[in-house]
């Protein structure tokens, strides 16, 4: 079953490795954001640790997909990839000496296993948005549909290219992402998201001029002033860069657990 898809546990931490700081990258913002309680769906019935350690991190709200994923790959190797979800809340109390893992770390982890084992993400727009959520700490809801950011989306993204980084975008989820970039007035796509087109025919938008000046918005990292579409988009670009810059520092953050854990 992984074997389709997965790699030598070596070679996929390895590669894994490999992507996690682009080299354009390397001046990024490292600092993790305080926690954001309104992001999470579900109620917790005791104080949310500031800090991810190794002794909170099957529980905290802030666990990062690929690392859960790769203590677990460390652990278990390719095993648990065909594990149903109440054996991952029985082995890893018991195997890593916590009192429990969350529900939502659960469906964190039950995302990364899809990624993993089938193409459906990068295929159909309803199962890029249930693995979407999970990996941007928000609970799927499987009964009312839930309609991701352009920065839920660009964190999802960023995170499935680091686990398979040789997939091809269906037309619906190119179609599925113009979609949420049109919805929240995100019209000029960055990377990862590159691959999507916007159509801005007829909008009151110079797309040159915004490509043109956003090399030294995003590498300034100051925030445009002005009041003019271009402007705008630009304040509206810069917010799902830092975002993602944030989002890769506390990858980077919590990478530290594996190595001294």
């Amino acid at each position: 079953m992984a074997d389709a898809h997965v790699s030598s546990l070596a070679q996929l931490l390895r590669d894994i490795k490999s992507r996690v700081i682009p080299d354009d990258e390397t001046t990024a913002v490292v600092s993790t954001p305080d926690h954001d309680p309104t992001a999470v769906t579900l109620v917790h019935d005791e104080p949310i640790p500031s800090t991810v350690t190794a002794k909170n991190i099957f529980r905290h709200p802030d666990a990062h997909p690929l690392v859960l994923d790769l203590l677990l790959l460390d652990k278990y190797s390719e095993e648990w990839l065909g594990w149903e979800p109440e054996t991952i809340e029985l082995r890893i109390p018991a195997d890593f000496g916590v009192d429990r893992i969350s529900d939502l770390n659960v469906a964190k982890l039950q995302s990364v296993k899809t990624l993993h084992l089938v193409d459906s993400f990068w295929e159909r727009w309803e199962v890029f948005v249930w693995c979407a959520m999970p990996l941007c700490s928000i609970f799927p809801d499987f009964q009312v549909m839930q309609v991701p950011t352009v920065i839920q989306c660009t964190l999802a993204v960023d995170l499935a290219n680091r686990i398979r980084d040789n997939m091809e975008w269906s037309d619906e989820i190119k179609m599925y992402l113009s979609m949420v970039h049109r919805h929240d007035g995100v019209l000029v796509p960055q990377p990862p998201l590159d691959f999507v087109e916007v159509d801005t025919v007829g909008l009151p938008l110079e797309v040159g001029k915004v490509k043109e000046r956003w090399p030294e918005v995003r590498i300034s990292g100051k925030t445009p002033s002005g009041e003019t579409p271009e402007d705008e988009q630009l304040r509206r670009m810069l917010q799902v860069n830092e975002s993602l810059r944030q989002w890769r520092g506390q990858l980077r953050q919590q990478l530290d657990l594996l190595r001294h854990g």
